[in-house]
């Protein structure tokens, strides 16, 4: 894998700001039916991806080798307040390096 490629795991967010989690890109051709569905995502190093392919054959491909660590970083306080509101502890993960904030938040479950 290089540095040019999407890295695990994948945060998707619907324009609702519900998020979705894919924690394993290889399989992202079983879990993302239609590149049509998709409105946003970033993955292990935040950096936007957007799907491609047909259905049955779907891959994230980078649409900036960049960090969007601010904008992540907002998409998931909001899918926090949102939808973590039931549960009046539950906030996005404290962690200063966005890879490891990425892995925090996709590996803590919020019941919605």
């Amino acid at each position: 894998m290089t540095a040019s490629q999407p890295q695990s795991p994948v945060l998707l967010f619907e324009e609702d700001g519900r998020m979705f989690i894919i924690h394993d890109i290889s399989v992202t051709d079983e879990l993302i039916e239609d590149v049509t569905d998709f409105y946003e995502g970033f993955d292990g190093l935040a950096r936007p991806v957007r799907p491609v392919g047909v259905p049955g054959k779907v891959e994230f491909v980078l649409v900036s080798e960049q960090s969007d660590e601010s904008v992540v970083r907002g998409r998931v306080r909001r899918y926090y307040t949102r939808y973590g509101s039931r549960h009046r502890t539950r906030t996005p993960p404290n962690v200063a390096d966005v890879r490891s904030f990425v892995f925090a938040v996709a590996n803590d479950e919020v019941v919605e």
